[in-house]
């Protein structure tokens, strides 16, 4: 079985219009969701072997925050540049290339692409995966080459029921 976390960036800030897009950092309300998702996750002992980020300062953010929780070494989060405005395609197909030692693996991004993921690999509708929001999915495949669309939802963690704000 191999399994797929899509974790979304937390909620990023608009307070600085001198910025640009992938230099947006965390607000308030996202340095406070995303330890409590990543607690979530170890909780529910879903764990990543790997951790593969967006180049974004805010998923590089949320990426530190969660793999903190998850006792994951920060220096192995990997950036994947191509990431960064992403379609399902070119994120199915970096996933389709994973290492098969690699059996749960987390993949911190951006809408809509990782909302989309959903449809593409359960054809179950998700509406919005929200900021600090992540959807796993679990595959019964062996190898990362057979990756399709019968993947099954295994959970979906929205941070308003963990009580640490909405998101969009």
């Amino acid at each position: 079985m191999k399994r797929l976390i899509f974790a979304r960036h937390a909620k990023s800030s608009w307070s600085y219009p001198h910025l640009s897009d992938i230099e947006r950092p965390l607000n308030k309300r996202g340095k406070k969701a995303a330890p409590i998702m990543g607690r979530a996750l170890r909780e529910q002992e879903m764990i990543p072997e790997a951790i593969f980020a967006s180049p974004s300062v805010r998923t590089r953010k949320t990426s530190a925050l969660l793999a903190k929780q998850l006792e994951f070494p920060l220096e192995e989060i990997e950036i994947v540049d191509s990431f960064y405005g992403a379609d399902p395609e070119m994120v199915a197909q970096f996933a389709k290339g994973l290492d098969d030692h690699l059996s749960t693996v987390m993949l911190v991004g951006h809408n809509p692409t990782w909302t989309s993921m959903s449809y593409r690999l359960t054809g179950q509708h998700l509406g919005n995966l929200p900021t600090s929001g992540i959807l796993v999915i679990d595959f019964k495949i062996e190898q990362w080459a057979d990756l399709n669309d019968k993947g099954k939802r295994k959970a979906l963690l929205i941070p308003r029921n963990f009580n640490c704000g909405g998101g969009q």
